[in-house]
């Protein structure tokens, strides 16, 4: 009888019905995945056992016990639609990488598995403190985190995103399984969830993290973009705004800051700062 399980563990279906069974909850949200582009190319098998193997398991479980499923998807399914809008009943191509694809799947195990009050929260480019710098991490930290130490930032042409406090991403999920749970049959369904009102290059993010840092604007590299990267994204956002009225309410200028205060807490080598290691202020 134990209070967790490794959701990847021949047993975990057994043991997630158990606990469905004994505490009833209105949703559960489904966040646990292998997250990104890099790192799911690097290790495919587990990213396919991570995003749909985990998600088999967690849908079929819900179905079986009628608990109504929440599943953290991702705007990389819609594949590179290019200034085109990805709208939740829009079009779709196939995505560029593993990671959008498993997650594409993903939505179809949930809706084979657990279709009754089911919820598709298609996340676009949320960020905010708690995301580590490094390789294959978010753009926007490494960003911060390679001004303050004056090494060379390096930007994809041409790519441009819409950035989402993760305190306006959490806001709006709160609202969608609160709808969707008092009516699952008109708010269930895909949720496109982030921002459409403030796409900006990631050439500028990199020139603002410069002048944050006080960090010459000419560590800033122009490189081509890599094969299998979306360079444009176009996120409609309008069920959201619409159907429930949400509004973010931090932008972009003001979430950086709090974000560089967290990046100040790691070195130049991106390890958290102990009490011997000085950093740039």
């Amino acid at each position: 009888d134990r209070d967790d399980c490794d959701l990847l563990d021949p047993l975990a279906g057994d043991w997630l019905r158990d606990r469905l069974t004994a505490t009833r909850p209105d949703y559960v949200l489904h966040l646990a995945a292998k997250v990104g582009r890099q790192f799911g190319e690097e290790d495919p098998l587990r990213t396919i056992a991570d995003n749909v193997g985990m998600t088999t398991i967690i849908a079929r479980a819900c179905g079986e016990t009628g608990t109504a499923l929440a599943y953290a998807s991702t705007s990389e399914i819609y594949g590179d639609l290019g200034e085109k809008i990805a709208s939740e009943r829009g079009p779709k191509k196939l995505p560029h990488n593993l990671y959008g694809l498993t997650k594409r799947f993903g939505e179809e195990v949930a809706e084979l598995y657990a279709p009754r009050g089911l919820v598709c929260l298609r996340f676009s480019m949320p960020y905010g403190p708690g995301h580590p710098p490094g390789r294959g991490r978010a753009a926007l930290t490494n960003i911060l985190h390679q001004a303050l130490h004056h090494q060379p930032i390096p930007v994809h042409l041409g790519a441009e995103r819409s950035w989402c406090w993760v305190g306006d991403t959490a806001r709006a999920t709160r609202m969608i399984l609160e709808a969707a749970f008092e009516q699952p049959r008109r708010f269930g369904g895909a949720w496109n969830v982030g921002r459409d009102d403030n796409a900006i290059l990631m050439r500028r993010v990199a020139e603002i993290a410069c002048l944050m840092t006080g960090a010459p604007l000419d560590l800033i590299l122009d490189v081509e973009p890599p094969n299998r990267q979306t360079v444009v994204k176009r996120l409609g956002t309008a069920r959201l705004r619409d159907e429930l009225g949400w509004r973010p309410e931090v932008e972009l200028a003001d979430g950086m800051v709090r974000v560089l205060e967290y990046v100040r807490g790691f070195d130049e080598e991106g390890r958290p700062v102990g009490e011997e290691t000085e950093i740039r202020r």
